[in-house]
């Protein structure tokens, strides 16, 4: 109770720590934005720079410890320091998650702290300006008036203001318009684009999942995750098709899947640019392949030795594409493969079957001279003679011509430990023949190479069997997830409608003063646009001769 001579003390306010605040004030400062901003601009570059574990590494300890061994070569000491620290898995680390989600979380802040003014400003503008204005603004003009308010009100709104009269007298009539204050909106839709972007991309990053399988036809189902489970996915490759037309242009790839998860079983197509959905994933067709072949091996005992596609990973061999015709008839037209070597020439026997059934061979070689191929064929009679591929590279050999067309590339692979294999290396070859069947050529089993047909078996002197089942089509399969993609594309919409929005039908204001018959507008603006000289030509259009500048008139003719 306060006594006659004291004087009540009003209560302080408490100034105690507000962590909301404070985190609000921080998370909406310019200079903690900048440093949000060139701490992702270091970390994406740290990504760019320093190479990243490949995503089909990941789960493989023997492919990562052989990998690090490679980056070991580049940074020596300082690779364990750095992998430890995430610096060659960047974008799966739990910091960069949280610098995600705090440059998500700023933006948000500073655009929810400016919802209130911009819809103050839109709905409640400022339409009163004190008379130094006139005289200050960047974007203003100042002319004689030779009509009426009414003739300067006509004239803006033609040009879609909104025209409200403040005040009006003899002396002095004030004017306030607008032109589209809603698109001062469009700044929100494009930060709402931007959060959406970087929620996209923390959803993609964190939850998404890409995988590429290669998968040929006849093969079992291939597992999807490296995890077993119950929510473990197979793929099967029903089919893989290549479509050609007429003119020999692929017009068409598409493979004819069977997907499997537990009990479930979905069929389907998948292209390039159609993937098939299941399970709620995405699979494309991301690759083919036409050059695998089934193989089995057995031993001298009957045991089987080996049985599996045999890849040749896209490795290829140059061979001489030859015509072999009768009488204008051809009975031989396909690519010779490579039998053997000696020196710097690949041998080879080009055989095919007579009229009438006998078989007729020609020993064949060639080599690289000068980056063209060089044929020699061993006609029986003349000994060797040499070819170019061209018009005119043919020759007479007994009954037949032999035509040296071009060069033609034989899918081919070096196999090693192959079983069997007479060396350390059995040289496989894959040619085309007519029809479009393939043979399968393998040098280094036995004495002499083994051709084989589809279907066709060979045993060597050291009784060995090889059989060739088959060439087989195959496809790679990109499997994909990515809960951000939506999100992405709506923010690419929002984006490209908050620009429109910002660029196409920007807010405009102005203030009018006539007094005297004279009257100074005044507008705001980006300072890059051409307002002043858009008011400046209002005037000239209402008759007033002292409207433009020089300038102006230099520009309107």
């Amino acid at each position: 109770m306060a006594t006659a001579g004291s004087i009540e003390q009003p209560a302080a306010r408490g100034r105690g720590l507000d962590p909301f605040r404070s985190t609000w004030r921080l998370l909406t400062n310019v200079k903690f934005a900048l440093v949000l901003v060139a701490t992702a601009a270091l970390v994406g570059m740290i990504g760019v720079v320093i190479p990243q574990l490949p995503a089909e590494m990941k789960g493989n300890p023997a492919a990562q410890s052989a990998w690090f061994a490679l980056r070991e070569q580049d940074f020596g000491g300082f690779t364990r320091p750095m992998d430890r620290l995430g610096l060659f898995d960047v974008y799966h680390q739990w910091w960069f998650y949280a610098l995600w989600g705090v440059i998500i979380t700023s933006v948000t802040v500073c655009t929810v702290s400016r919802i209130r003014p911009t819809v103050r400003s839109i709905h409640r503008p400022q339409r009163n300006v004190p008379n130094s204005y006139f005289q200050s603004a960047h974007h203003r003009a100042s002319f004689n008036l030779p009509g009426d308010v009414e003739q300067l009100e006509t004239a803006l709104r033609r040009r879609h203001y909104r025209v409200e009269r403040l005040s009006h007298s003899a002396a002095e009539t004030r004017l306030f318009a607008e032109r589209y204050p809603w698109s001062q909106y469009g700044t929100f839709v494009s930060h709402l684009a931007l959060i959406m972007v970087l929620v996209g991309g923390l959803l993609t990053t964190m939850a998404g999942f890409d995988r590429t399988l290669a998968l040929a036809e006849t093969s079992g189902a291939a597992p999807v995750f490296d995890t077993p489970g119950s929510g473990q996915i197979f793929i099967g490759m029903e089919d893989a098709v290549r479509r050609i037309d007429a003119d020999g242009n692929i017009v068409d790839f598409r493979s004819f899947l069977e997907l499997r998860r537990g009990d479930e079983v979905v069929n389907c197509v998948a292209t390039v640019n159609d993937p098939c959905e299941a399970f709620g994933y995405r699979f494309h067709q991301a690759a083919f392949f036409a050059d695998l072949a089934r193989i089995e091996i057995t031993g001298p005992g009957g045991r089987l030795l080996y049985a599996d596609v045999l890849d040749f990973n896209a490795g290829q061999t140059p061979a001489p594409f030859v015509t072999v015709t009768r009488e204008g008839v051809p009975v031989f037209e396909q690519a010779v493969p490579q039998l053997a070597s000696e020196g710097d020439l690949a041998t080879s026997v080009l055989t095919f079957a007579a009229r009438s059934g006998v078989e007729v061979s020609f020993p064949v070689a060639w080599q690289n001279a000068n980056g063209r191929m060089i044929l020699y064929v061993d006609d029986g009679v003349s000994g060797l003679q040499a070819l170019e591929a061209g018009e005119g590279a043919a020759i007479l050999a007994g009954a037949y011509e032999l035509r040296f067309d071009g060069v033609a590339a034989v899918p081919a692979i070096d196999f090693r430990d192959m079983p069997g294999a007479t060396g350390d290396v059995v040289t496989v070859q894959m040619p085309e023949v007519e029809g479009g069947e393939h043979q399968l050529v393998l040098a280094g089993v036995d004495d002499v190479p083994l051709v084989l047909a589809p279907g066709q078996a060979a045993t060597t002197s050291t009784g060995y069997t090889y059989r060739f089942i088959g060439q087989l089509d195959g496809a790679g399969i990109n499997v994909k997830r990515d809960p951000g993609d939506t999100f992405i594309f709506i923010a690419v919409i929002l984006a490209l409608i908050g620009l429109a929005m910002t660029f196409y039908v920007p807010r405009r204001r102005l203030w009018a003063r006539i007094q005297d018959g004279r009257v100074e507008i005044a507008g705001i603006a980006e300072r890059t646009t051409r307002l002043g000289r858009e008011l400046r030509l209002i005037g000239a259009e209402l008759g007033s001769k002292d409207a433009l500048l020089p300038e102006d008139e230099e520009e309107r003719w």
